[in-house]
């Protein structure tokens, strides 16, 4: 099978499963979304920890995936349980400081940029899938929490699909759109943008009622979105590069890891939780 098929049947299958297990759970405080979140956030967290700084003690790719998934947890625990006070700085202080001390006491060499290069990597890689991902916990906060969850998905995993389909299609003298990343043409960045636009606008069509902006000014929400997928894109593609890998892993069928699976995600989530507040109830 091909790696167009296979990403395509990833599409056709795998999406509504995700949907499902949203929805299902939808009742018991949104439990499912946020027990997937959590899943999602530590596997990824171990293929950035692999990506980042590879030469680490095997018990890394444990102690600092928990932390990483640890982030989204406590934050819905504070909406959970309805706190008065944040768990999440805290958290953060405490990763960061394990991260230090423990870098700092385990390199015996005299060369300080080593320290440096590895204690920044395996920073950046407790906060770049989990402090992300906190803001998909933050969309329970909405007054349509499971349609806001489905629309962030649609918007972005549409985006995906239709800039791969374009790309595939009429891309192949399409100039890239940056260096790093070659094989993304701007055809397939235009027809991001169009698969953005057209589940967005679709969606308004279909639940106008979740909406609190006329749609005029919900078209440019969802470039915003699909402008904000794309980077995550490209900035993941530049980390691969970095690490001179094709994939981040090798979890999902016809696209690699589970972090090339989500970097859109990552990226556009402040941005819909942000926005959000304004254009969604």
């Amino acid at each position: 099978m091909n790696n167009f098929r296979q990403r395509l049947l990833l599409f056709i299958i795998g999406l509504p499963l995700l949907l499902a297990i949203v929805i299902l759970f939808d009742r018991f405080m949104h439990a499912g979304w946020a027990a997937m979140v959590i899943v999602v956030t530590f596997l990824s967290a171990r293929e950035t920890v692999q990506l980042f700084t590879p030469l680490v003690p095997k018990s890394y790719f444990w102690i600092l995936p928990i932390l990483s998934a640890g982030l989204p947890l406590v934050v819905y625990v504070e909406l959970l349980l309805d706190l008065s006070f944040s768990l999440l700085i805290p958290l953060l202080i405490v990763s960061i400081s394990v991260i230090l001390v423990s870098e700092l006491f385990r390199w015996k060499s005299d060369h300080p940029q080593v320290f440096t290069q590895n204690s920044v990597g395996l920073i950046s890689a407790v906060i770049y899938p989990g402090f992300f991902l906190v803001f998909t916990i933050r969309f329970i906060e909405f007054e349509y929490p499971l349609a806001a969850i489905i629309l962030f998905l649609l918007v972005n995993f549409s985006n995906d699909t239709f800039a791969y389909i374009f790309g595939k299609l009429f891309g192949k003298n399409s100039p890239h759109v940056v260096p790093v990343s070659p094989r993304k043409t701007r055809i397939g960045f235009l027809g991001g943008f169009v698969g953005s636009l057209f589940t967005g606008s679709l969606f308004h069509l279909i639940a106008p009622h979740i909406f609190s902006a006329h749609f005029l000014l919900l078209l440019p929400f969802f470039l915003i979105i699909g402008l904000c997928a794309d980077i995550g894109d490209l900035i993941e593609s530049a980390y691969k590069r970095g690490a001179a890998k094709k994939d981040s892993g090798s979890l999902m069928p016809g696209r690699g890891g589970l972090l090339d699976s989500i970097d859109s995600l990552l990226f556009s989530a402040p941005f819909f939780y942000y926005i959000g507040t304004i254009l969604l109830k």
